[in-house]
């Protein structure tokens, strides 16, 4: 007869109330906004911001498609593995912030990658703030007027 042994219950890491309010602040978003987290390791933000009241959280990997588009107030980009993954998740989180939503790209993806504004135009997109203390980067879709510059 074989052993069989039961894993106990793992909780999820958990993300700290504090980062999730100060990316809704950073992007300067209603407090029930909808939003679509990108990267490889979502689940701890998912969480946070399903608890804080987010209308809508969405997970989504950078490298496979989405099954939909739906707009959203913010795309979080929180992990990528290279520069092709930045490239997928900056595409993928133009799309779903439209030309009114926010993308902010988490310290460890800011500090993987030093060229940031090739990445982001390539994407149709600018840089509007770069939050130094937390190393977060908040990007929006070029506007109509800088594309005629």
């Amino acid at each position: 007869m074989q052993d069989v042994s039961i894993a106990p219950d793992i909780e999820p890491p958990s993300l700290p109330a504090s980062e999730t309010d100060g990316v809704i602040a950073l992007a300067h978003l209603p407090g029930a906004a909808h939003v679509a987290v990108i990267g490889r390791r979502t689940l701890p933000f998912v969480l946070a911001l399903m608890e804080r009241g987010c209308a809508c959280v969405r997970s989504l990997r950078p490298d496979a498609a989405a099954p939909d588009c739906e707009l959203v107030d913010l795309a979080w980009i929180v992990d990528v593995a290279n520069e092709q993954e930045l490239d997928d998740a900056l595409r993928a989180a133009r799309r779903r912030a439209g030309d009114t939503g926010r993308i902010v790209l988490e310290g460890a993806v800011c500090r993987s990658c030093g060229a940031l504004r090739p990445h982001a135009a390539a994407a149709g997109l600018d840089l509007v703030s770069v939050d130094r203390l937390t190393q977060r980067a908040v990007l929006a879709a070029t506007s109509r007027i800088a594309l005629a510059a």
